[in-house]
């Protein structure tokens, strides 16, 4: 592919994912302001966080397999620009139930972007180098919190808090413009159309590839599937691998969202003082983003099996210390930030697996449920946390038990090492791109059978995409 094409493609994914980490995070950064402008206590603000979340999951639920059926740029442009909608209609809020529900519907958008961004985009690299991809856009996430933070401090005292939902949904309503006009579709969701030869001809020359000369027909030699549902993510050997990402998931994200939610609370219950505790989350932001950038290309490296439990590992062995050394801030930053980083590559890497593992076919299926199941964590990691400092327990205990969801997801992401996990990511990783149009895989069974159907070899010459 075209260098300038595949910088297009990455460049208009990874400022949605930014945009999306930026309106995830800003309601938290304008709750007290919203609090005081709607006379809603600070304390409901937690259904709040919980209503933009769970709209999240039932978004990755819902809009990554329906994109698998329906094409995944459209459905990406229907989800930034429902999560532009209703980020500017957040500042119209004037109750807590119309706000719980305005933020619940920007989460079903927020939802749906990423997994179907994170499978249209890794179909135009090669195999190995999907986990770098998903690692650099992923990274986008906790760099729009960074984002959100600088310009609440900024912005707020200027033109109060409804201009960081203005920004949220301004943007992200130009970036589905470009989505619609710059994108390409997935070529094997293009070749399942009745014109999809056609189809296919005309979006290799729209994104500068030249397509097969002569009189060709495109084939599609991955794994088929009929309908796109459920069942699929446990067929074919995916069972056992599948459980396990969930699980890691679903441990790993409910461990992010709560040093990004919680630690600003607990570090001043512990006696840090508020400019300090801010800086603590902003170094767990910058140590994600490192971490979310290269996470992705350490499973390219070392595989899932190999990667994920030392990080998490990792992830664990620096959460711990954010509780006893409350009375030194710079070692506060330091393992706030390897804590940020440690977790954040995991993240990254689970995603890679999710887009390694599953074919082109249910990919947005694969990564909506992942997500979803992450998203889930995130739900239940601060509630779990608030019922821990509701019960009495000290600061230093709390983190401590933030190391049992690491320990969890590193045992879960070493038993991948006996799923069918280990077969999958090594196939993928030996595969190349075919004619670099699209990362996906090429077989001899199903060109001759696409051959049986259409002509003989000598009569046509067959593409794979």
């Amino acid at each position: 592919m075209p260098p300038a094409y595949l910088i297009r493609i990455v460049g208009v994914c990874f400022l949605i994912v930014l945009m999306d980490g930026f309106d995830t995070q800003a309601i938290g950064f304008a709750a007290v302001a919203i609090s005081s402008s709607l006379a809603i206590p600070i304390t409901a603000f937690g259904q709040v966080f919980s209503a933009g979340l769970l709209g999240a999951m039932l978004g990755a639920l819902v809009l990554g397999p329906a994109a698998d059926c329906f094409g995944r740029r459209w459905m990406l442009v229907a989800a930034v620009v429902m999560f532009s909608i209703f980020s500017l209609l957040t500042p119209s809020a004037s109750s807590f139930p119309s706000l719980l529900v305005i933020r619940f519907c920007a989460g079903l958008g927020l939802g749906g972007a990423i997994p179907n961004l994170l499978a249209l985009s890794s179909e135009y690299v090669p195999p190995r180098t999907q986990g770098l991809l998903t690692g650099v856009l992923w990274a986008a996430f906790p760099l729009g919190g960074v984002t959100g933070a600088v310009a609440s401090a900024h912005l707020l005292p200027l033109f109060g808090w409804p201009v960081l939902f203005y920004i949220g949904g301004i943007t992200p309503l130009i970036l589905s413009v470009a989505v619609a006009g710059a994108l390409p579709e997935s070529l094997q969701f293009l070749l399942r159309r009745p014109d999809g030869q056609q189809r296919v001809k005309e979006a290799l020359d729209r994104i500068g590839l030249e397509s097969a000369p002569g009189e060709v027909v495109y084939v599609d030699t991955e794994e088929r599937h009929s309908g796109v549902s459920f069942r699929h993510l446990l067929s074919g050997g995916r069972a056992t691998a599948t459980l396990l990402l969930w699980t890691a998931s679903f441990m790993c994200f409910a461990l992010l969202i709560v040093l990004v939610l919680w630690t600003p609370a607990l570090l001043r219950k512990a006696g840090v003082d508020a400019t300090a505790a801010a800086m603590i989350v902003g170094m767990v932001n910058l140590g994600s983003v490192a971490g979310t950038a290269v996470g992705g290309r350490l499973i390219d490296r070392f595989t899932a099996y190999v990667a994920l439990p030392i990080l998490f590992v990792a992830g664990s062995l620096a959460v711990w210390p954010l509780g006893q050394v409350t009375g030194a801030v710079t070692l506060l930053g330091l393992f706030a930030a390897l804590s940020g980083f440690f977790v954040g590559a995991a993240s990254a890497g689970l995603l890679s697996v999710a887009v390694l593992i599953y074919p082109s076919m249910i990919r947005a299926t694969g990564l909506g449920w992942t997500m979803a199941l992450g998203r889930l964590g995130q739900v239940t990691g601060p509630l779990l946390i608030g019922a821990l400092l509701a019960s009495g327990l000290a600061v230093d205990r709390i983190f401590l038990c933030c190391v049992v969801p690491a320990l969890c997801a590193a045992g879960a992401a070493g038993l991948m090492r006996w799923s069918a996990l280990r077969t999958a990511l090594s196939h993928d990783r030996d595969v190349p791109a075919a004619g670099h149009t699209a990362s996906v895989r090429s077989g001899a069974a199903q060109a001759r059978s696409a051959a049986t159907e259409t002509g003989t070899h000598e009569e046509q010459r067959y593409w794979a995409l």
